[in-house]
Parts: structure tokens; sequence; C-alpha cells
């Protein structure tokens, strides 16, 4: 099997493992879209991260779920420069929504699962996003 460059990780909250949390280098779209369905309806987080040893390549996706409401996180490296880029919804009003134990900014938050699929697929084929859904934060 052909390394390729991506490290799973997962946590997902009163499921025991291995199949609640753990991670995994190496791993195949199969692998990624299974643990990000388990994800769905529960409370948790799955990260992608790609690492090809070259230190301004290193990315990272992440989800974080909680009763069907999810925010992603996209963190990239150009030219020296970290960038973080999140879900945003900058029509929806500003107010708070508490998840996983903290306050977060409404607009970062969204409900359609389709989104987070999408995103992780595009990251995985391509080591970029490119969604007008997810903005610099």
């Amino acid at each position: 099997m052909k390394k390729n460059n991506f490290h799973i990780s997962w946590f997902i909250r009163d499921i025991p493992r291995p199949e609640g949390g753990g991670g995994k280098s190496n791993c195949d779209w199969d692998f990624i879209i299974k643990k990000l369905q388990r994800l769905q309806h529960e409370d948790g987080s799955v990260a992608l991260e790609f690492d090809n040893g070259n230190e301004d390549d290193d990315k990272s996706l992440s989800v974080h779920a909680q009763n069907d409401h999810y925010f992603i996180v996209f963190n990239d490296k150009r030219d020296g420069k970290h960038f973080r880029h999140v879900s945003f919804d900058p029509a929806s009003p500003y107010s708070k929504y508490e998840m996983q134990g903290s306050d977060w900014d409404s607009r970062i938050i969204f409900t359609d699962y389709d989104l987070v699929y999408d995103v992780f697929k595009q990251f995985f084929e391509t080591e970029k996003i490119s969604s007008p859904r997810i903005a610099p934060y």
C-alpha cells in the first residue's frame, strides 16, 4: 500500500475505544468516511492531518460535533505563515452557541452534514479547501 501522508484521529463521547477514539496513519478514504459517519448524530470530533515531511506543507482539517451541529476548522501554512479557516455564515446574526462546553459564535455552527463530507473529501483528494462556506478566521 502506498503511503498517503494522512493521519486521522477521532474522539466520540460515550463510545468505547477503539471505535470511540484513536488514531491511524496512512488512512484511506473508506476509513475516513467511516469515522465521519460514526460522528454524525454524536458528540465528538474527527481530525485529518496531512504531513509529507515538509513542515511548510503541514495542514489539518477538523470537524467538531454535538447534537447534529458542527463546526469545521482548517489550518494551513503558506510562505511560512499560518492560516486558520472556519465554517462561517456571514448572513447569520451573531449570537453565542454553547457546544462542547464552550460558547461559540453561532455563525460558525451549521447543521448540514453534507458540508462535512464535501470538505473532507476535497481535502483528502487535493490537500486544499475551496468552499465559500469556509472562511479565514
